[in-house]
C-alpha cells in the first residue's frame, strides 16, 4: 500500500491548488439550456495543460457544445479502462433574482465554495480531473488504460456529450468500468439508477362556450382524466427487480441509507414506477372550453421495467376517452433505459476502503439505487463492455447468466465469431431480433435453458418431432410445470413455500391467461385467475391444483401443430392454495402500488383497517369487514381463509416490515414463513398431454 499511501499524501499536499481549480470552474457560466460550455472547458483545459497532460476539445456542431477528452495507457501492459464522466453544464439561473450572491460567485464562505452547479456536478466533476492527473502522472505503475470524458449537455440528455462519444468511438470512451461523482456523498454508492421516459401528450376535443359542457367535456377535462389513469395505471405496474437487488433492497441498513440520501418515503418507490405531470398548457379564456390541452409526462422506470411496457399500456388507455384525440410523442433524447451494475463488484469494496480512509470514525457507504439519471446510462459496462468481443472469441460456447436485458447483446457479440450461445432467458422479442443473425453464421442458440421455461419445452419439441415424423397430428396439448415443495413439506395453509423470490413466486398467480380450448380462444383475467384454478391429479400421493398461465396461443405456431383445436399452458399449486390466495386477491394484498402510509412500524392490524375501511383495528371489525369483501362458498371455507390469513399474522398487532407496497409487505412476510427448513425437500413437476389424431 505504499503507493496509496503516497498518492494520498501527493493530493492532501495539492488542496490549495485543487481549491482553486474548482473556484475557476464553477465561475466559469456552463447553463444548459442554452448548453455553451466553451468557458468552463477552457478552464480545464488549462488545468491539464499545466500539467502536461494532453487533450481533445469535441465541439460537434460547433456551437459551445464543448467536450474536454483524454485517455492513457499504463505502462504495465493490458488491464480493464477506467472511464472517469462527469458533465461540465449545469441548470440554468434564471433571471439571478433570488440569489443570495451572484451564481457565478465562486465565493468560498465556512469552507464551502458557493455557486451554481457546484455540487450537481462541478465539483464531482473536478474531482475526477484532478484524479485523471494524478493517475496520468503515476501512468508507469498501472496497468489497462483510463478515458476522462468531461461532457457538454448532460442536463438535457447527452446527445451531443457523452452519446455522441460512445456512438462515434466506442474503443476510446466506452471501458469496463464507468465512474461518475454525481453528487451523493461518503454515505453511499449507487449501483443503479432509474430508467427515464419523458412523453409529449396532445388531448384535442370540440371547444365550446364554458356553459355548454353537455356538448363536450373539452381538452383540459379529458387530459386531467387521462392523466390520473395513467398515473394509477403505470404506477401499479408489477417489476421484475433482479433477484440480488430484490434481496439487497429488503436489508433495514440498505433501506436507512435510502431514506437518509434522498429523502423519507424514498424507499416507498425506488423500486417502482412513477408518474410525474411535469408542464400542461392549454385553454384561450377563462369562459370557454379548450379544444387542446398539451402535457408532459416524466415516468421513471425501475430496474427490471421496460419503456415498451408502459408504452403498450398508454394504448390500451387511449381508447377509453374517445371520441378526443389523444397522441403521444415520446422525448427520445431525454428517454432512457434503467442502469444496472453488480451489487458486489470488486469497485465496490474499493470505494468503501476509500471513503474509510477519509472518514475513519464513520461507517463505510452502502450501495444504493439511485433515483435520477446520470450519463451512466450511455456508457458500455458490463456485456455492453468493449471487450466482450474479445471474451466469446476466446470460447466454443458461452453461457450467458446475466440479467434478462442484456441476453441479446451477448447474442449479438456471439454472432460475431461464431460462437455459440445459450441463455436463461425467455425467447423475448429481444431474442427474437437477434435470431436471425444467430441462423445467418449458424450457431447454435439456446434459450429457455431451465425447468420452466426449458425443459418442458425441449420435451415439447421432442414429443412434437416424433408424432410429425409418424405423419401424426396433434390435436390436444396440455403443458403444465412448476416448482414446489414435496408432499410433506407442504405443511402450511399455503401449501407452498419459497426457494427464491416470493414476488417471483406470487406474480404469475395475478398474470392473465390466454389459451385455445375446442378451436376457441379464452382469456382469463388476472382477478378470475385462481378462482378458475381446477383440481390435476397425476399420480397417487401428487394431485394438485393447475390454472392456465399467460399466453399460450402463439406456441400453436411455435411447435408447428396448427391443427391443435386445444393448446393450454399452465402452473401447478398445492390443494388449497387457491383458496387462500383469491381472498388475497381480492384484498389487495397483491397490490405492488406504493403506499406513503406503509411504513416501517406500522401494525398488521393498521395496515388491514387501512386497506378495508373497517371500523377499528379490532380483531373484531377486521373480520366483518373480511366477511363483506370476501365471497365465501362455505362456513368451511370462510374457517379456511381466515384461519390462513392469521397465520399470516395479518390480524395482529404485531410490527410489519413496511415495504413501501402491499405486495412487497406481504413477500417479506412469506419469506419468513414459507421458507425451506434444513432437510426440507422441493420438487419439480412436469406433465404434457397430447391427444393424435
Amino acid at each position: 500500500m505504499p503507493q496509496k499511501k503516497s498518492l494520498l499524501q501527493a493530493l492532501k499536499a495539492d488542496e490549495h491548488n485543487q481549491t482553486s481549480f474548482l473556484q475557476k470552474f464553477v465561475q466559469a457560466p456552463s447553463p444548459n439550456p442554452p448548453g455553451d460550455t466553451s468557458k468552463a472547458t477552457t478552464v480545464i483545459g488549462e488545468y491539464l495543460s499545466s500539467k502536461n497532460i494532453p487533450y481533445e476539445l469535441v465541439d460537434v456542431n460547433r456551437d459551445g457544445k464543448v467536450n474536454v477528452v483524454s485517455d492513457f495507457q499504463g505502462g504495465k501492459g493490458p488491464g480493464p479502462r477506467v472511464v472517469l464522466n462527469g458533465h461540465v453544464d449545469v441548470f440554468p439561473v434564471g433571471d439571478g433574482s433570488g440569489w443570495s450572491r451572484d451564481p457565478w460567485s465562486g465565493d468560498i464562505v465556512d469552507g464551502r465554495v458557493h455557486g451554481r452547479g457546484v455540487v450537481d456536478m462541478k465539483s464531482g466533476t473536478a474531482s475526477l480531473i484532478i484524479a485523471y492527473a494524478f493517475l496520468y502522472e503515476r501512468r508507469h505503475l498501472l496497468s489497462g488504460s483510463v478515458a476522462l470524458c468531461a461532457v457538454a449537455d448532460e442536463e438535457t440528455g447527452g446527445k451531443w456529450g457523452t452519446k455522441y462519444l460512445i456512438e462515434h468511438d466506442k474503443h476510446r470512451w466506452g471501458g469496463d468500468l464507468m465512474l461518475c461523482a454525481e453528487p451523493g456523498g461518503l454515505e453511499t454508492i449507487r449501483f443503479a439508477e432509474k430508467g427515464t421516459l419523458r412523453l409529449t401528450c396532445t388531448v384535442e376535443t370540440k371547444g365550446a362556450l364554458g356553459p355548454y359542457l353537455h356538448l363536450t367535456k373539452g381538452a383540459i377535462r379529458t387530459a386531467s382524466a387521462f392523466m390520473n389513469e395513467v398515473i394509477k395505471s403505470v404506477e401499479a405496474l408489477p417489476v421484475d427487480l433482479p433477484v440480488e437487488m430484490e434481496r439487497h433492497l429488503e436489508k433495514p441498513e440498505v433501506k436507512r441509507a435510502i431514506d437518509q440520501a434522498m429523502g423519507p418515503g424514498t424507499t416507498t418507490i425506488i423500486a417502482r414506477p412513477t408518474v410525474n405531470v411535469g408542464t400542461i398548457k392549454g385553454g384561450l379564456k377563462v369562459n370557454m372550453i379548450p379544444e387542446t390541452c398539451i402535457f408532459e409526462l416524466d415516468i421513471r422506470m425501475p430496474v427490471g421495467m421496460r419503456e415498451d411496457t408502459i408504452l403498450e399500456l398508454i394504448s390500451t388507455i387511449i381508447p377509453q376517452y374517445e371520441p378526443a384525440s389523444i397522441t403521444i410523442q415520446k422525448q427520445a433524447a431525454a428517454s432512457n433505459r434503467f442502469n444496472y451494475s453488480a451489487i458486489d463488484h470488486p469497485i465496490v469494496d474499493h470505494l468503501k476502503d476509500n471513503a474509510k480512509s477519509l472518514q475513519p470514525d464513520a461507517e463505510a457507504p452502502i450501495p444504493i439505487p439511485s433515483m435520477g439519471g446520470s450519463d451512466s446510462k450511455a456508457v458500455a459496462l458490463g456485456v455492453a463492455s468493449l471487450h466482450i468481443d474479445d471474451g466469446t472469441a476466446k470460447h466454443d460456447l458461452v453461457i450467458s447468466l446475466v440479467s434478462f436485458a442484456r441476453h441479446a447483446t451477448i447474442v449479438r457479440s456471439a454472432t460475431k465469431s461464431n460462437t455459440g450461445i445459450a441463455t436463461t432467458s425467455d425467447v423475448s422479442p429481444a431474442i427474437y431480433g437477434v435470431y436471425n443473425q444467430a441462423k445467418a453464421v449458424d450457431i447454435m442458440m439456446l434459450s429457455d435453458v431451465g425447468v420452466d421455461p426449458g425443459v418442458h419445452r425441449l420435451y415439447t419439441i421432442k414429443t412434437v418431432g416424433e408424432v410429425l415424423e409418424h405423419d401424426g397430428k396433434i390435436l390436444v396439448f396440455y403443458s403444465y410445470c412448476s416448482g414446489l415443495p414435496s408432499p410433506e413439506a407442504s405443511d402450511n395453509p399455503l401449501r407452498f413455500k419459497f426457494s427464491w423470490s416470493p414476488r417471483g413466486a406470487l406474480l404469475p398467480q395475478q398474470n392473465s391467461a390466454t389459451f385455445l380450448q375446442d378451436g376457441n380462444v379464452l382469456e382469463i383475467f388476472n382477478k378470475d385467475l385462481m378462482s378458475k384454478a381446477v383440481p390435476y391429479h397425476i399420480i397417487n400421493g401428487y394431485s394438485f391444483l393447475a390454472y392456465p398461465n399467460r399466453d399460450f396461443v402463439p406456441f400453436r405456431q411455435v411447435y408447428g401443430i396448427p391443427e391443435a383445436c386445444t393448446i393450454i399452458q399452465g402452473s401447478f399449486r398445492g390443494n388449497g392454495n387457491s383458496t387462500l390466495a383469491k381472498p388475497l386477491i381480492n384484498l389487495g394484498w397483491l397490490d405492488a402500488g406504493s403506499r406513503a402510509w406503509l411504513k416501517e412500524g406500522i401494525k398488521w392490524s393498521h395496515i388491514r383497517q387501512k386497506l378495508t375501511g373497517a371500523d377499528s383495528a379490532a380483531e373484531a371489525d377486521l373480520l366483518a369487514k373480511a366477511d363483506e369483501l370476501c365471497n365465501y362458498r362455505s362456513p368451511e371455507e370462510r374457517r379456511r381463509i381466515l384461519a390462513g390469513l392469521k397465520w399470516m399474522r395479518l390480524f395482529s398487532d404485531g410490527v410489519a416490515a413496511g415495504g413501501g407496497s402491499l405486495f412487497n409487505t406481504l413477500s417479506d412476510q412469506l419469506n419468513k414463513l414459507c421458507s425451506f427448513h434444513a432437510g426440507e425437500r422441493d420438487l419439480a413437476m412436469l406433465q404434457h398431454k397430447f391427444v393424435l389424431g
